[in-house]
This record gives C-alpha cells, sequence and structure tokens, in this order.
C-alpha cells in the first residue's frame, strides 16, 4: 500500500513469507500462536544491550518484533537490533523531566504507529520512554503494557550529587505514571524496586519482576587465568570516561597509592563522552605519571586477561554491565557502595566496597591488595562463583520473557 511506513511494508512481507512456510508444515504439530512486540527505549543501542539477547529468543519463537527509538545514527546497534529479528524506526529523542509539547508529539506519534501495526505488547524502557509508550499503548488499544526500568534517574541519585526534593517529587509522578499504565514492570536492579516499594510509588495490581542487572553470557566471557605479578597489581577501569563512573576518583587513587608499599599498574579503557558529566582526555593526561590510556576499546576481555582487579566506583544506581562481565571473567572487583554496584560484590570474598567519590578510601581498598596479592586467587573465583549462581543471562531471560507473557 502506498503511503504506509518501511517497516510495515516489511514485516507484513515477513510475516507472509512466514505464514506460507508454515503451511507447509505438518498440521499435527501445535504451533503456539504468534504476537507482535513493540519496543520503545531512548535509542537503539540502549534496547540492543539490554535486551538483544530476549530478542533473539522471541524471533526464534516465531514472534515479530518493532522498535523505536530517537534518531538512528548509531549504525552499528540498528544493525544489531535488525540481524535479532527486529524492524526499527525512529522516534523524537526523549528529553529529561517535563517537556510538554515535545512529550505530546512523541505520544501521538507513537499512538498512530501503534494503532497500525496493532501491536500485542508494548514494551517502554526508562521511566520516560514507559510513561509516553504506556499512554500510547493505552490510546491505541495495546492489550499488554510493561515497564522496564533501569536507572531511576533525577530525584533518586546517591552521593556525591544529593537529590533535590523537588526532582525526586517529579521523578515519582512520571513513575506512578509509568507503573499505572502497565500491567508488567521489570527492574533491572533488585536494591531499585524495594526504594520504589518503600516510596510506595508501585500500584498492588501490578505484576512486579525484579532482576539483578541484564545478565551476562557466561560463554562468551568465561573465566581467564590471572596474568603473573612480576610486573606489579593490574588495576583496569573500563567504562566510559564519565565522571558519573568514578574515572575522577579512580585517577586519584592511582595518584595516591604513590606513597604506598607494592608495584602496581592502573590502565584506562574507554571512550571520551560529552556534556557536564564527562571527564575530557585532556584531564586524563594529568595523570599520565600513574595512568595508562588505552584508548576507546569497545571490547573490554582483552584487557581483562592482563589485569588482576577491575575498579569501578561509579555513583549509578543501574547494574554497569561492565561489572558483570569483570566477575564472569574471574576478576576481583572493588567498587562504590551504590545501590547499581554493591549488588556484584560480596565485601571480602570477591573484592571490596568503599563510599562513592572518596578517592581516599578507593585508594585504601587498592592497597590492601598490593599488601595482599595472595588474596586475589580465591577472590577471582569466588567473582566467577557469584556470576554463575546469579548473573547467568539465561535465567534473567526466563523471567524477562515470563513478564512478557512468551
Amino acid at each position: 500500500m502506498r503511503g504506509e511506513p518501511h517497516w510495515q511494508r516489511e514485516g507484513r512481507a515477513t510475516r507472509n513469507a512466514q505464514t506460507r512456510r508454515s503451511s507447509h508444515q505438518t498440521l499435527a504439530v501445535e504451533r503456539v500462536p504468534q504476537k507482535t512486540i513493540a519496543f520503545v527505549g531512548p535509542s537503539c543501542a540502549s534496547i540492543a544491550v539490554t535486551v538483544g539477547r530476549m530478542l533473539d529468543e522471541i524471533a526464534r519463537g516465531g514472534h515479530y518484533t518493532f522498535c523505536f527509538a530517537p534518531e538512528l545514527k548509531d549504525r552499528t546497534a540498528w544493525e544489531t537490533l535488525r540481524r535479532l529479528g527486529a524492524e526499527v524506526d525512529s522516534l523524537a529523542a526523549f528529553r529529561q523531566g517535563f517537556s510538554p509539547i515535545a512529550d505530546q508529539r512523541a505520544v501521538l506519534r507513537l499512538t498512530l504507529m501503534f494503532r497500525k501495526l496493532r501491536p500485542d505488547i508494548v514494551v517502554g524502557f526508562s521511566p520516560k520512554g514507559a510513561a509516553i509508550a504506556g499512554i500510547a499503548g493505552r490510546l491505541a488499544g495495546v492489550p499488554h503494557i510493561v515497564a522496564m526500568i533501569g536507572e531511576l534517574g533525577r530525584g533518586f541519585e546517591e552521593a556525591p550529587e544529593r537529590s533535590s526534593f523537588i526532582g525526586r517529587q517529579l521523578q515519582k509522578t512520571l513513575l506512578r505514571l509509568a507503573f499505572g499504565l502497565s500491567q508488567s514492570a521489570v527492574f533491572f536492579n533488585e536494591e531499585n524496586h524495594k526504594l520504589l516499594e518503600h516510596c510506595g510509588v508501585l500500584p498492588e495490581r501490578l505484576r512486579q519482576f525484579p532482576v539483578k542487572g541484564i545478565g551476562v553470557d557466561l560463554r562468551q566471557f568465561p573465566p581467564t587465568p590471572l596474568p603473573p605479578l612480576d610486573q606489579g597489581v593490574m588495576f583496569l577501569y573500563a567504562g566510559p570516561l564519565d565522571r558519573r563512573f568514578g574515572i575522577a576518583e579512580f585517577c586519584k587513587a592511582a595518584r595516591l597509592l604513590q606513597s604506598k608499599p607494592g608495584r602496581y599498574k592502573c590502565l584506562v579503557a574507554g571512550p571520551e563522552v560529552p556534556g557536564p558529566h564527562g571527564f575530557p582526555l585532556a584531564t586524563l593526561k594529568r595523570y599520565r605519571n600513574v595512568i595508562q590510556y588505552l584508548g576507546p576499546q569497545a571490547d573490554p576481555r582483552p584487557y581483562m586477561a592482563r589485569t588482576h582487579v577491575f575498579v569501578l566506583p561509579a555513583w549509578s544506581d543501574i547494574v554497569p554491565q561492565a561489572l558483570i562481565e569483570a566477575i564472569a571473567m574471574g576478576r576481583p572487583i572493588i567498587t562504590s557502595t551504590s545501590r547499581g554496584c554493591r549488588v556484584a560484590v560480596r565485601e571480602g570474598e570477591n573484592g571490596m566496597i568503599v563510599p562513592p567519590g572518596d578517592a581516599a578510601a578507593l585508594a585504601g581498598a587498592m592497597a590492601r591488595l598490593l599488601l595482599r596479592p595472595d588474596l586475589i586467587p580465591s577472590m577471582a573465583r569466588a567473582s566467577r562463583q557469584l556470576a554463575e549462581q546469579q548473573f547467568d543471562c539465561r535465567r534473567i531471560n526466563t523471567l524477562l520473557l515470563a513478564a512478557l507473557d512468551l
């Protein structure tokens, strides 16, 4: 039909092809009714990273997936979603907080799309995405709406930045709206789920699925032997050069370690990021006498294999994926007490936790392993055991599919 969007034409062609194939199959085989699921997220990358493995399972189950995200400039993430069987279309970028005109436009556009697509399930990521997708889904008559919440956002930030009362009330209002419009909700941090329960923003009728992050494919991140200690203890920070991930504290701690006994090296791998929280390369160069920068590496595994201890003292309330990948590879962890990080560490068993924003405490934890490198092998084994027990993506995907009734 003329005038219809490309995703609808291609989606219909895909459904017709699959219908033709299914007609040749034996009628005695019982087939699960196929469903259409629409995902709405703040970016293609966020959808691909968060539920990429689940999208693959959904496609193999014979269901259809459509992803709506702002702009689509990230070609790699866009191609990843297409490879996983999803159609992709663009939306206007989500703005922080409340933007009445922009939000109304986003809701109107999504409502029109949903009425044409007629999805069985709509999934909204982030508080803002869940609210917009929920409103559009209700207006379009979608029977099942799911909110997927990772980071809680403004108003729920932990130290060293203190959230304002007004910011927290605004974010509570947004979350109440998102959950009030949803039948099910997934929380990618059990600590965040407990906090929201305490704040009273979760309706009793809401089906709730708290999980420990998005999990990790234990086959792609196998345990890796520790390198020898002949050059000292190797500490690695792998993540964006973003102050919210603790890069500034890591650099300061590396300098403080100069006064401690023991040999060490501190490595940094990650891309520079723009914005007010960015930690520019020019600033990182001031620490070149104690920090070795490895560049914006996309795959942390080669560098993880070269190091003994993974350090990521983030402030975030979302579980950093790098932490989970590090414990899967069998690395001791030094991280912060923030809600997103402490779930990956059993204090004294597979690592240590320090207050966020406290470079001196971080240096003290690193110095402990300089003095007692004999603790590193047992901590490494404990990390891998923790990953196998709590962060296997296959177990987490089972819960995600249950939230979608698939």
